[in-house]
């Protein structure tokens, strides 16, 4: 939570907001100098807006800065260019325009390789599957095919945590309220304040419920519970996957083990059971439908005909 808030302060309002500044105050000695500052500031914008997590701010944030920023790139474009600047002038000019090639190279690299991940992974089609939660609208906090936009991707090839590959493709999805905002403060304790807490969950497919634990206590966020991963859960099996919606409510699960369910139907209500630093839906799918619903082979997700990543919202009202 301190690293998210961190990040989030410093990474997604302070340093866009100091670049902003300093794009319309910098008074640019030729062109080609102001071109390479407001590709820079662009560059760190759009990496920001692609990678950040916008969950103690709203996610239309990064629209605001980059409003900001077309404002300061026009202002600083009238003032660049005047002639004939003394040879030390010219000397920190060419430095800070190097200085801005490296910085704009960097976040554009960076940049593609979040974009990476928008694009399914080799290896076969995808599970589709129906969006799990209706009546509002969904945030999607991680997803994706790159590390940079979904940290479960670490599952995947790390050894240590082999185990656990089955979540590589996982998405963990919170509730927006009308204003944007996923709780009604930046961290609370209490449950109740976070708008997916307490929601109904669908059957996001036809299948057979595998697995199911609903004895597992909800933790009041920070606290998680190590030694029960998951939480309390429903393992489904969807065709030939096998696919698990993690962290419910305590004593919600509304399936039992070898029930048929319908696409649909509800099965439980989101909580924040497990290892959860606060209420949240996590889904995932895995190929097979074995007895291990963690460490099987990852398999893709198509959610509503969608490609869910970071930043993805759903309007499912």
């Amino acid at each position: 939570m301190l690293e998210i808030s961190f990040i989030t302060v410093v990474g997604q309002i302070l340093l866009p907001l100091a670049l902003v500044i300093r794009l319309w105050r910098v008074a640019c000695s030729s062109r080609v100098e102001w071109f390479l500052n407001a590709v820079s500031v662009a560059a760190y914008l759009a990496l920001i807006a692609v990678v950040g997590i916008w969950l103690l701010v709203p996610w239309y944030l990064p629209y605001g800065l980059a409003l900001l920023a077309s404002a300061a790139t026009a202002a600083s474009w009238r003032r660049s260019g005047r002639p004939s600047p003394p040879c030390a002038v010219r000397a920190r000019a060419g430095f800070r325009a190097g200085c801005n090639l490296v910085a704009a190279a960097f976040c554009l690299a960076a940049l593609a390789w979040a974009l990476s991940g928008y694009l399914l992974p080799p290896g076969g089609p995808a599970v589709r599957l129906a969006f799990p939660l209706k009546n509002g609208e969904f945030y999607v906090v991680n997803g994706g095919y790159s590390i940079l936009i979904n940290p479960h991707m670490k599952t995947l090839e790390r050894e240590p945590l082999r185990s656990y590959r089955g979540q590589s493709y996982a998405l963990d999805i919170v509730k927006l309220n009308r204003y944007g905002f996923r709780a009604q403060g930046a961290w609370l304790r209490d449950l109740a304040g976070y708008e997916i807490f307490g929601e109904p969950l669908y059957a996001p497919c036809d299948g057979q419920v595998l697995f199911t634990e609903s004895r597992l206590p909800d933790q009041l966020p920070p606290e998680h519970d190590r030694d029960n991963p998951a939480g309390n859960f429903v393992y489904l099996k969807c065709g030939d996957s096998g696919v698990l919606l993690a962290h419910l409510m305590q004593s919600s699960v509304a399936v039992a083990q070898g029930d048929r369910v319908r696409e649909g139907q509800p099965i439980g209500r989101v909580g924040n059971s497990g290892y959860s630093t606060e209420p949240h839906l996590h889904l995932h799918a895995q190929r097979g439908g074995g007895a291990d619903f963690l460490a099987a082979d990852p398999l893709p997700l198509q959610v509503a005909g969608r490609t869910l990543v970071r930043n993805s919202r759903i309007d499912a009202r």
